[in-house]
């Protein structure tokens, strides 16, 4: 997510599962943003610096050197993760169901749901050994696809060199009211009863120590950001 107001000097930049859609709901039409997607708004605010393709990560590095005012959104690991295996889980389904998640994975025994991520984790995998060793201290190593999807992907080893305020998701309509807005109505909202299950379906798959080793240096980068 990248959120830009030019008379304010402002961008704000987050990955999936931070809240950050709601964040978009809320801005005024003073403010330029994309969700998921390519900042094409760069091209035309900044004709001669971008063109094609505008990775967001780019352009924040770009308006950070404009001496453009930092905020980043981020969120406890932990609980991104399990929301961002929610959301692969129910995008892997929705051109077959409306709600995946009700209609689907509520439905299933605890056995089931964990057989059914243990087996996401599965098809996804792809083999890393002779690119690098695995090493808790890099930031974004896997054997599995799953782990670089948006919503998953470890991220905050690329933020914490920035001079930047870093808002935590938790206190995020209470940021948006600082910026002089009003928050949205909060949306893609999970059933927190699922959440529950889904966590504890996690720990129960055969590679949760593989889930925990790579969230390390996520949750030490949190700690050290909040």
């Amino acid at each position: 997510m990248l959120a830009i107001n030019l008379n304010k000097q402002i961008v704000i930049y987050s990955l999936g599962k931070t809240g950050t859609t709601s964040l978009i709901n809320s801005l005024t039409n003073d403010w330029y943003s994309t969700g998921e997607i390519s900042a094409d708004f760069m091209k035309e605010l900044y004709p001669d610096s971008f063109n094609g393709h505008v990775d967001q990560y780019k352009a924040l590095q770009f308006l950070y050197k404009q001496q453009f005012k930092v905020y980043v959104i981020i969120r406890e690991p932990w609980k991104r993760y399990v929301s961002g295996i929610k959301e692969v889980m129910q995008d892997n389904l929705n051109p077959m169901f409306e709600d995946p998640i009700s209609e689907v994975y509520s439905n299933l025994s605890d056995q089931k749901l964990t057989k059914a991520i243990d087996r996401l984790f599965y098809l996804s995998e792809f083999k890393r050994e002779t690119d690098f060793k695995f090493d808790k201290t890099f930031p974004y190593p896997s054997d599995f696809a799953i782990h670089h999807n948006y919503h998953i992907r470890n991220w905050l080893y690329s933020v914490d060199k920035f001079n930047a305020t870093f808002i935590d998701s938790s206190n995020l309509d209470n940021f948006i009211k600082d910026l002089g807005l009003l928050p949205a109505t909060h949306t893609n909202v999970s059933d927190p009863l699922f959440l529950t299950r889904l966590e504890a379906c996690i720990k129960n798959t055969d590679i949760f120590f593989y889930i925990e080793k790579y969230l390390e240096s996520e949750l030490g980068a949190y700690q050290k950001l909040i």
